[in-house]
């Protein structure tokens, strides 16, 4: 359970990437003459406030790994670097292969200052999580990129993260 929790909490950091980049913290805007596109990259660090796990039937017990069926819920501050806040992530994720090495989708929604963040990921038991940014909206309108989501420990509510969107 803990290693879900970990693996969601990566999933939120990449989140509080996205934030700093949107806040105007030490970001790098790099422009293409071909493609005419723009590029940000920054980082944000991402404190876990809530989580729930959801033992569909059948119910296997607090200690067994979980099912495919089963899933989750988790929210999340995001917080630059400094520590100021940079907005939310609320995110769901469902086991489609259980066990101690489960898998499956993860959803979340990154709210900043300015717009919103769609990012999909698979869930896994390792600490580092590779979500695609799928969309945005406001500033983030036609967005795409991908954060990499560093996980601080299985004990730690703290994830680090590195947002890079791309605009067309």
């Amino acid at each position: 359970m803990k290693r879900l929790a970990a693996a969601v909490g990566l999933i939120g950091l990449g989140v509080l990437v996205v934030v700093l980049t949107a806040s105007g913290s030490s970001n790098s805007v790099s422009r293409s003459a071909a493609t005419s596109s723009k590029s940000v990259t920054w980082h944000l660090v991402e404190k876990s406030v809530g989580f729930r796990f959801v033992d569909n039937p059948p119910q296997q017990g607090p200690n067994s790994p979980p099912l495919a069926g089963d899933q989750f819920a988790f929210t999340s501050n995001l917080l630059t670097k400094g520590g100021a806040h940079a907005g939310t992530l609320e995110a769901t994720c469902t086991i489609t292969r259980g066990g101690i090495h489960s898998r499956g989708p993860c959803y979340g929604v990154f709210a900043l200052k300015g717009g919103q963040l769609v990012g999909i990921a698979m869930l896994s038991t390792n600490n580092v999580t590779h979500i695609a940014v799928v969309g945005g909206t406001g500033v983030y309108e036609r967005v795409t990129g991908n954060i990499t989501s560093v996980s601080r420990g299985e004990n730690s509510p703290f994830t680090d993260d590195t947002i890079h969107l791309v605009w067309p």
